[in-house]
């Protein structure tokens, strides 16, 4: 049947030429040593390298923490015992398998296992995305061009987290759910096992779940308007069942049923969207966000030139797009979701634009496998030089890591022989719950948003934008200590404050005591930083921008 492209409804996508066909049908050995295959198998490859970094995350190390202590006391904490705020209130440890699983790595080989793990996953999303692209068959190139647009666009999210899990098992949600409505089969049944594992290891289980409601609702709709492209009903009412299915399992829990609607209560939190910078909308003043505006620009241009595209698809481009415009974190929903479609539509654009070439002669065989492997061969050894064991062998006391968290201050706290109530900086909270929390030091807040709660969220806000009550406020909750980072807004305002006395500093951090209590707190007296090759050492006598931001 002839494609038509006056079409203004929803409509499937055209039929492999007889070129794409015959392309499909040639041997593995073919189609991988092909000039096409050749650079797919580069361009996967290569996608590694923006998934690979040191840990960035301020929040894993606290889930290291917490999955030290699960292992240690054989079962979830009700309470967290991080804080001197909220450590009364009811902990749901959404992510306590994650967390289980960090310990263990960590505890095998350090951040290094935790960080290969982690990439490994992040790239295994990434492949269920080009196979998922590739049940349309586009030409190796829009293929290969598309991935290269996706794993750019999608740079502002990547990184060893938790986070990442969940856009790997969401990335397999579409890839089976797709597989399931073009050709049927058993497989879709793996969805089962995968949400029973899923709901335990990060409570993005929610957007999988989201997503095959989303695919069933459009298909529904497609079925009731009779518009090509559709599945057949039988595999939609099998696919309701899956859903049905996954939402039960996801139940089974250390949390308890209720596990299925704590990710509402994070995606309902006004303090949340408005104080972590995560949930901000992204700024297309950065220039990594602008490759994703890029990628999502061009797409709405395809779907415009071709008006052909499956109503479960554009269901999908449109939540993601709408979810990635509201928060930067969602980038990698939309990556994950639309860059398949993306493929398509430009192939769909090329393939009405482009001239039919002659297939060219392809050298012998054996060449061609030679080609292949001394081409992967290079990929992955620049790759494993030059990203994958730096990035492995980054130590947490580094001074990559000091130059974003408090290392040298949480060396100097160490050393106090009392615990200390500390009102820390939110995002290096979980650093100092990691590094403190056995020593008995306590912090002010953490990032498990949900746990501190949204009236500890805005209290903290006021204190950190130096509301006229801030003092009040710190010395009513019981602080020792405050810690915050050198320069802050906080920080200037308390070096003039009387009733405050600095009692620590570095190029990260600086630290203040109440001027009526410092004798009592037993505190350290000011380091000084002259051990040649120490961490603090480099950080306090090398000025910011010759600071190398490589892994060290």
């Amino acid at each position: 049947m002839a494609h038509d492209v006056t079409s203004t409804g929803p409509v499937a996508a055209p039929p492999p030429t007889s070129q794409h066909a015959a392309e499909a049908h040639q041997p593995l050995i073919d189609r991988l040593t092909s000039p096409g295959g050749l650079f797919l198998s580069a361009v996967m490859l290569a996608a590694a390298f923006p998934l690979t970094s040191p840990i960035r995350d301020p929040d894993f190390w606290w889930h290291l923490r917490s999955g030290q202590l699960i292992l240690q006391r054989g079962g979830l904490l009700g309470t967290d015992p991080f804080t001197y705020t909220v450590s009364s209130h009811l902990w749901t440890m959404h992510e306590w398998l994650s967390e289980v699983m960090f310990a263990a790595l960590y505890r095998w080989q350090g951040l290094a296992a935790v960080v290969l793990v982690l990439s490994a996953v992040s790239w295994l999303g990434v492949l269920f995305i080009f196979l998922r692209a590739r049940f349309d068959r586009p030409g190796p190139f829009v293929l290969g061009g598309g991935m290269i647009l996706a794993v750019v666009a999608g740079y502002p999210i990547w990184g060893p987290r938790a986070q990442m899990i969940t856009f790997a098992f969401a990335c397999l949600t579409l890839l089976l759910v797709e597989l399931h409505l073009r050709r049927g089969g058993r497989l879709a049944l793996l969805l089962l096992p995968m949400f029973l594992v899923w709901g335990n290891l990060h409570s993005g289980f929610l957007i999988g779940l989201g997503f095959i409601a989303l695919v069933v609702a459009a298909e529904a709709v497609a079925h009731l308007l009779h518009l090509e492209g559709r599945a057949p009903a039988a595999r939609v009412r099998h696919l309701g069942l899956l859903l049905v299915g996954s939402l039960l399992v996801c139940a089974i829990n250390l949390n308890g049923p209720s596990i299925i609607l704590y990710p509402f209560g994070t995606l309902g939190s006004a303090a949340q969207q408005t104080l972590i910078l995560e949930w901000h909308s992204p700024d297309f003043n950065d220039w990594s966000v602008r490759i994703f505006g890029i990628m999502l620009l061009s797409l709405v241009a395809f779907i415009v030139a071709n008006r052909s595209i499956r109503l479960r698809d554009a269901a999908l481009v449109l939540v993601t797009i709408v979810l990635s415009l509201q928060s930067v974190r969602h980038i990698a929903l939309f990556v994950a979701a639309s860059t398949p479609v993306w493929i398509n539509q430009c192939d769909m654009l090329v393939r009405r634009l482009r001239v039919r070439r002659r297939r060219q002669q392809l050298p012998p065989v054996g060449m061609r496998v030679v080609s292949w492997l001394v081409l992967c061969g290079a990929v992955l050894l620049v790759y494993i030089g030059s990203r994958l064991v730096p990035a492995m062998r980054t130590r947490e006391d580094s001074v990559f890591y000091a130059q974003d968290f408090p290392v040298c201050a949480a060396r100097w706290l160490a050393a106090d022989p009392l615990p200390l109530h500390i009102f820390n900086q939110y995002g290096e909270g979980g650093y100092l719950a990691y590094r403190l929390s056995a020593h008995g030091d306590r912090v002010y807040i953490f990032g498990d948003a949900a746990l501190m709660g949204d009236a500890l969220l805005n209290t903290y806000g006021d204190v950190e934008s130096v509301s006229p009550q801030w003092d009040s406020i710190v010395r009513t909750a019981g602080t020792d200590i405050v810690l915050f980072d050198t320069g802050a807004p906080l920080s200037n305002v308390m070096l003039h404050a009387p009733d405050w006395v600095e009692v620590y500093h570095d190029p990260h951090n600086i630290a203040f005591a109440p001027r009526d209590r410092v004798a009592s707190l037993q505190l350290p007296p000011q380091p000084t930083f002259t051990a040649a090759g120490d961490t603090c050492t480099t950080l306090a006598t090398t000025s910011p921008s010759q600071l190398s931001q490589s892994p060290g």
